[in-house]
């Protein structure tokens, strides 16, 4: 199979010949046609995870199951699948036996099986969900992440008929965060520090665009506050000034990985009885609720697609911060 090897830390991924795959009992072999590119990969290049180098990145495969192992029965050679992060737990400790293998501290990941970054990947059968029909495998890939994490911060905001949500952050997450609230039917606020952007987000879903400034907490009070703010940005300072825009009672959910300290004014939180909430992947009902949403064209993930041998140039446009929402590869 051909992939996109990382040799060395911090350099070009290389494109390699590796050797096929075969599944062992509880595990399939995938032939992937679309692989979504997340900000994680990033974190992989640099190193921060502890990988040892020659591996194979990548954690928004779809495709098609073409061999099962010894003991899959829930999937059949044919199934188009996707695979989220955490694939499979003990089984044995209190977190599995409560159901939420994912925080399993023995969790196995892409990191123990190999990415899918590559023509094949290899996973366990109980880290795959069928992508429904309607659903490209392009616009399904990001949701194995991206979408999966955004629609499980909504979920754990327990939004409420009538309420307010802003998004804040709209990059790769933040899009889709803007799409599945308002495909709920809630009256969705768009943050930004782009005037420019304000008939694209409305176009996205957006019911009003708000210029963050310089102190994005104020902006949102003058703009009448909100009851959930869902944050992706990477801006401790942000969210710190965000969280005070809140209205009484308010949750604001943090998905993304700040860049230090927040800081939260606790007469704010106190008063206001404001919640601080952190939040990822979480029930798997979160990830088909919005696999479903892109299959009935409620949600449509913005896309920019690269054939493999064009890795590195999506790379490195997401370190810079251009891509428009979510680079995806495909393989097939």
């Amino acid at each position: 199979m051909r992939a996109a090897v990382i040799d060395t830390f911090n350099q070009p991924w290389q494109l390699r010949d590796l050797p096929d795959p075969r599944p062992a009992p509880g595990q399939v072999v995938i032939r992937v046609h679309s692989s979504g590119m997340c900000y994680t990969d990033l974190h992989a290049h640099h190193g921060v995870f502890p990988l040892k180098t020659p591996f194979v990145a990548g954690h928004e495969p779809a495709g098609v199951v073409v061999e099962v192992g010894a003991g899959v029965t829930d999937l059949r050679v044919g199934d188009r699948v996707g695979v989220f992060w955490s694939q499979k737990g003990c089984g044995r400790c209190a977190v599995c036996q409560a159901g939420h293998q994912g925080a399993c501290p023995d969790a196995q990941s892409w990191m123990h099986l190999g990415g899918s970054n590559s023509e094949l990947m290899l996973a366990w059968a109980s880290g795959c969900a069928l992508i429904p029909e309607g659903a490209s495998f392009e616009a399904a890939a990001p949701i194995f992440c991206a979408g999966y994490t955004t629609m499980s911060g909504l979920r754990n905001a327990d939004p409420k008929p009538g309420e307010r949500v802003a998004v804040l952050g709209l990059g790769g997450l933040g899009h889709l965060a803007l799409q599945f609230s308002r495909a709920l039917g809630l009256e969705t606020v768009a943050m930004t520090g782009q005037a420019d952007k304000k008939k694209e987000l409305t176009e996205l879903g957006a019911d009003e665009v708000i210029l963050a400034g310089d102190d994005p907490g104020k902006s949102l009070r003058d703009a009448g506050g909100a009851d959930i703010v869902l944050s992706t940005t990477n801006s401790a300072r942000q969210i710190s000034s965000t969280f005070a825009g809140l209205r009484p009672g308010g949750r604001f959910i943090n998905m993304g990985l700040p860049d230090g300290p927040i800081e939260i004014d606790p007469m704010v939180l106190m008063f206001g009885q404001r919640q601080l909430r952190g939040s990822s992947q979480d029930e798997r009902s979160d990830l088909r609720e919005a696999l479903v949403m892109v299959a009935t064209g409620k949600v449509k993930p913005v896309l920019e697609t690269y054939p493999l041998d064009r890795v590195n140039d999506a790379r490195e446009r997401l370190a810079a911060g251009k891509v428009r929402y979510r680079a995806v590869l495909q393989l097939a």
